[in-house]
């Protein structure tokens, strides 16, 4: 049993676990970081989306430009808020279906 244990691979694996782990946490990856990336093309097929879009992403970059220096966190200089991204949907999605749906109205 003796001879087993001291050729068992236990405690080598054991300490080279230990090891990585703690040279791991001297290590700073910024991996959650990610960077901004060009939008493709949009084609759904849904007309209103397909213009939509690229509207209701410029008017967050809009919103996020105007509130700089505005919020006590630091986060939201460059991601929008909750409400950023509420206004701008309701400016761009739902005003605009219901201007026209009251053009189709009219006709």
């Amino acid at each position: 049993m003796k001879d087993w244990f001291e050729k068992s691979l236990f405690f080598p694996a054991l300490f080279l676990t230990v090891t990585v782990m703690i040279a791991s946490s001297f290590i700073q990856i910024d991996i959650s970081y990610g960077q901004a990336v060009p939008l493709i093309p949009i084609h759904t097929g849904n007309v209103t989306l397909d213009k939509g879009l690229p509207v209701f992403y410029d008017c967050i970059d809009e919103k996020i430009d105007n509130s700089k220096g505005v919020e006590a966190d630091s986060y939201f200089e460059k991601e929008p808020t909750k409400h950023e991204v509420t206004t701008c949907y309701n400016e761009v999605f739902l005003d605009a279906s219901d201007v026209h749906s009251s053009k189709s109205v009219e006709d």
